[in-house]
């Protein structure tokens, strides 16, 4: 089979962001790709006639077509497989929890670091709306959608994921809210989400861009 090439920008402890979103996405699909990173001094090149909105991540097919948006791209990889829910209703349940985990991480970065202001709003505000909500959401069921993984468990564990290591009150929500420390122990126990984290992790050692 032919693998999807997704298009990311190297970022220095990173973790992946978006891209890491989509790769999880990938994984669960069961559907292979190719990391194409590229530097902040290629940025221009890398986005110009590939994604309309110049950001990353895209993903590019074998047959030269660009799919661009985290949640197209989602689809994209998931379509006809259980990370992408046929059922109607599991798939609106799956798109409410994926927008608010994207919410939660939109926020976040809303704001410059130095901007003590949004950072105390988002800290106040922003990260026990959303990672509370979460928390509830995953307090009834054991994923987005019901008792499967699909994308917007990919979603909903990096977003939270990416706060946590980055901002100590996120931190101390996450560590208080029982519940999400059980979906992360369910979503990292899936074996091809395992196999795939320890080899992020060993990736990290060598490279911490990546």
């Amino acid at each position: 089979m032919s693998a999807d090439k997704i298009h990311y920008i190297r970022i220095s402890k990173g973790q992946g962001g978006r891209a890491e979103m989509v790769r999880m996405g990938y994984v669960l699909a069961g559907k292979p790709y190719v990391d194409v990173l590229w530097s902040r001094a290629e940025f221009a090149q890398a986005v110009t006639g590939k994604n309309p909105f110049r950001q990353f991540p895209f993903v590019e097919t074998p047959s030269g077509a660009c799919v661009y948006q985290t949640l197209a791209i989602m689809h994209h990889a998931g379509h006809g497989t259980p990370a992408w829910p046929s059922d109607p209703a599991r798939l609106t349940d799956a798109l409410a929890v994926a927008g608010g985990a994207y919410d939660l991480y939109q926020a976040f970065g809303a704001f410059a670091a130095d901007d003590l202001v949004a950072k105390k709003k988002f800290e106040e505000r922003r990260a026990p709306q959303y990672i509370g909500g979460l928390g509830e959401i995953y307090a009834a069921r054991s994923f987005a959608a019901g008792d499967v993984a699909t994308f917007a468990d990919c979603m909903a564990h990096e977003a939270i994921g990416w706060c946590v290591r980055r901002n100590e009150a996120s931190r101390h929500l996450f560590e208080a809210n029982r519940s999400l420390g059980a979906f992360f122990d369910r979503f990292r126990a899936i074996p091809a989400i395992r196999e795939f984290l320890a080899r992020q992790a060993a990736a990290r050692e060598k490279d911490d861009a990546v």
